[in-house]
């Protein structure tokens, strides 16, 4: 007779033998007993936990010739037939392949005809999440009203993907990931049945990896006892699922706690010329790390489906990180495993990955709120919270106070694209501080009025500071505002002075951020006020190329063409005018 595979010969054939769906052995045995056994029912939960197996006991309870029973007997001829899968009343129909409306419609021909040997005749559909729309569509109807004599069984690992219309027509069974426990119970009893020599570890590890599903662990017991001839060992089980091994994984996490780069990079090497594989390798170092993270959190890793690690493993290797420092590196590893998918250098990934968490203290990787950064070095945050505190002062209309420690950094570019407000002497003694006080009053109200809202979110922070018949003063608590209010709504706020006063008016803005000049200084380097008549510098545009003059011409329409010596040493003598035009 020919070999029979493990997962085939050891499925349930009883209700009974289910494992880890006593919720829904218990509810098909008492819809049994109590003659209350649905019309169409569907099955639905991730591979190898048991849905197919289920439909073949339901069918073999109702039409087994000591029933309809929950415990069907397995020798008469109508259970025999159904376990052989040649029972003419029992099709088993895979939707992967048998998905389009001529299939469905040549079903609907032959539901009407009666059960050849049993009492009821059953439709199990597999995978029939698969079918197309017209052939549900198709479907609806029998389903819906089937003949007394038949029942639907539909199977399905993608429940989603089934349309409403079918789900509401079928009692709806979810069946669960088996437990670990569950799994490693089980392959014990096979084992035990088999007369395999097993190792408790190695059957845990087993049970691990098959991730809820019955059937692929007894598919990888059934691997491994035939490469060992009956023999499961804990090392032969990770050879044959390409594991790295506990000890692999102890070593890399404590180099990782101890930023030994050069031992990361030697081990990952050695598993290399191995044969592992890189997935495999942050799969499972992570698996380790959210053990610590477990064991850190609770105390203990007892049914939490984990890796059978020694307790004085976790509790060494769980001191050498934070919580916050555990979750940050399982965060990295996920990250990286991610990227593999897409790199076209897969160990550059790994390496880069695995490197970036041995960076120094100062840069070490740390769990942001909303995803994993770098933590800056103190300096850096200092000086991030004086500009904020400075920004936050300048959106209040306050004076910027920065805060004590680190002296603010000065340094400047060399070149500036617009002319930065200077501070202004006071105004003329002939400057009407109240006429101007109303004026700016009604400014600000015409903006208002006309719902300008970005000039007046900014020039309502200049307070003013006089009038005389040709100028308009404005003094600001910071150079920002001054500069924005002279390079963007200048015209807007001297074209608004003009309607009310009936004259034009220059703007001149002042601002506290720059300190006065020295009053020592010769009167002919006394910086004048900003964007002043006179003196201006008469650029030389006819020793420019074509392309400057546009340039310059673009600059003009933008700044205006008040050209101003570039800011600098206020010992050094003015530059000549070509340097200052640019």
């Amino acid at each position: 007779m020919a070999y029979i595979a493990l997962y085939r010969k050891w499925r349930p054939k009883t209700f009974r033998d289910l494992a880890g769906q006593e919720h829904i052995s218990r509810t098909l045995s008492q819809a049994i007993l109590s003659g209350k056994v649905g019309h169409a029912y569907l099955f639905s939960g991730p591979r190898g936990t048991g849905k197919t197996s289920t439909a073949k006991i339901l069918a073999k309870a109702l039409n087994c010739e000591q029933g309809p029973t929950p415990e069907p007997c397995g020798t008469c001829a109508s259970c025999r037939r159904i376990d052989e899968g040649s029972s003419m009343d029992v099709l088993e129909i895979d939707a992967a392949s048998n998905r389009g409306i001529d299939e469905i419609r040549d079903l609907r021909e032959t539901v009407k005809f009666a059960p050849v040997d049993g009492r009821y005749k059953v439709y199990i559909i597999d995978e029939v999440h698969m079918l197309t729309t017209e052939a549900f569509n198709a479907l609806l109807k029998t389903l819906e009203e089937p003949p007394v004599h038949v029942l639907f069984l539909l199977a399905t690992t993608e429940a989603h993907k089934v349309p409403a219309t079918i789900q509401s027509r079928c009692q709806r069974f979810d069946f669960r990931r088996i437990t670990v426990e569950d799994i490693r119970k089980r392959l014990q009893f096979v084992a035990d049945e088999m007369g395999f020599e097993t190792d408790p570890e190695a059957l845990s590890i087993i049970a691990v990896h098959a991730d809820g599903g019955l059937r692929d662990a007894l598919g990888i017991l059934d691997q491994c006892s035939s490469v060992a001839d009956g023999r499961v060992t804990k090392e032969g089980v990770q050879e044959i699922l390409g594991l790295i091994g506990h000890e692999w994984i102890f070593r890399l996490t404590e180099a990782l706690a101890a930023r030994q780069s050069q031992e990361i990079l030697g081990m990952l090497a050695e598993l290399l010329r191995d044969g592992k594989d890189l997935r495999q390798i942050l799969s499972e170092l992570s698996l380790h790390l959210r053990s610590l993270m477990i064991y850190q959190a609770a105390g203990t890793v007892d049914r939490m489906d984990l890796y059978a690690e020694p307790q004085e493993i976790l509790e060494k290797q769980g001191r050498l990180f934070s919580p916050e420092h555990i979750m940050a590196i399982i965060h990295r590893l996920h990250e990286a495993m991610n990227e593999l998918k897409w790199s076209p250098q897969p160990r550059i990934t790994v390496e880069v990955a695995l490197l970036s968490l041995c960076r120094e203290e100062g840069t070490a990787p740390s769990l942001q709120e909303g995803g994993m950064a770098p933590i800056r070095p103190a300096a850096e945050d200092a000086r991030i919270a004086r500009l904020e505190a400075k920004l936050a002062a300048l959106m209040a209309g306050g004076k910027a106070e920065i805060p004590s420690g680190e002296p603010e950094r000065t340094e400047r570019p060399a070149a500036r694209s617009a002319p930065q407000p200077q501070t202004l002497p006071p105004p003329p003694p002939a400057a009407d501080s109240a006429e101007g006080m109303a004026v700016w009053k009604d400014v600000l109200e015409r903006f208002r009025a006309a719902k300008k809202t970005p000039v007046l979110a900014c020039v309502s922070q200049g307070t003013c500071i006089g009038m005389t018949e040709t100028q308009f003063f404005l003094h600001f608590p910071g150079d920002v505002l001054a500069s924005m209010t002279m390079r963007i709504y200048r015209k807007t706020v001297e074209d608004a002075l003009e309607q009310l006063t009936g004259r034009p008016l220059q703007l001149v803005c002042s601002s506290e951020d720059v300190p006065p000049p020295s009053p020592r200084r010769p009167l002919k380097e006394k910086p004048k006020p900003f964007l002043e008549e006179e003196p201006r510098m008469k650029p030389d545009l006819a020793s420019l190329t074509p392309e400057e003059q546009a340039n310059v011409q673009k600059a003009v329409d933008i700044l205006g063409d008040h050209f101003v010596p570039p800011p600098g040493d206020e010992s050094a003598p003015p530059p000549p005018e070509d340097e200052a035009m640019h």
